[in-house]
């Protein structure tokens, strides 16, 4: 398992667990949150946050334990492709996110479920642009709507990434089991 060459100073306190797209695709989200900065004329809430498909946060004093627990669930996960097609939205109240859409749902879902234990709605994506305000995205929707994407990557790990000062540092990667 690979961990961080980065030293945390402070002892981690917060882990955030996702699933890491591969890079051409990382790319491809920046390139579209440029499109939304251009389009909107102002920098987005998370402009610089790169593109993954957020699991959990877990914030507690048994951190370890949790490590555990999802290298343990984890090595009863098998690889499978992530379908990635088009842009939709999320309505949030008066705000709007703008997403990359995962056709193939319920793999994703099962992890979260198999690791939180609950149901509670989610829907794995990629994030473009979160809560923009109406205006901002009307400014956005329409020259988004239409852009036809559609991308494939292999999913065999979970990314754990630690709490930094400001900012969120990779910490592990957990493989999943044997293909």
């Amino acid at each position: 398992m690979k961990t961080s060459a980065l030293k945390i100073s402070n002892p981690v306190k917060e882990l955030f667990f996702i699933i890491a797209p591969p890079r051409h695709i990382m790319s491809d989200v920046s390139v579209l949150k440029d499109d939304v900065h251009y389009l909107i004329g102002h920098e987005l809430d998370d402009r610089y946050s790169k593109a993954h498909i957020s699991l959990f946060k877990y914030s507690d004093d048994h951190l370890e334990d949790m490590m555990r627990h999802v290298e343990a669930k984890a090595a009863q996960f098998k690889p499978f492709n992530i379908f990635i097609k088009d842009l939709n939205v999320f309505y949030n109240g008066p705000s709007r996110t703008i997403y990359l859409d995962i056709v193939n749902k319920y793999p994703v879902r099962d992890i979260f479920e198999k690791l939180i234990k609950e149901e509670s709605g989610y829907t794995p994506h990629i994030t473009i642009a979160k809560k923009l305000a109406a205006e901002d995205f009307l400014k956005a929707w329409p020259y988004l709507k239409d852009l036809p994407y559609s991308q494939h990557f292999l999913c065999d790990r979970i990314t754990v990434l630690a709490r930094a000062e400001n900012r969120w540092i990779h910490y592990k990667d957990i493989m999943f089991g044997e293909y």
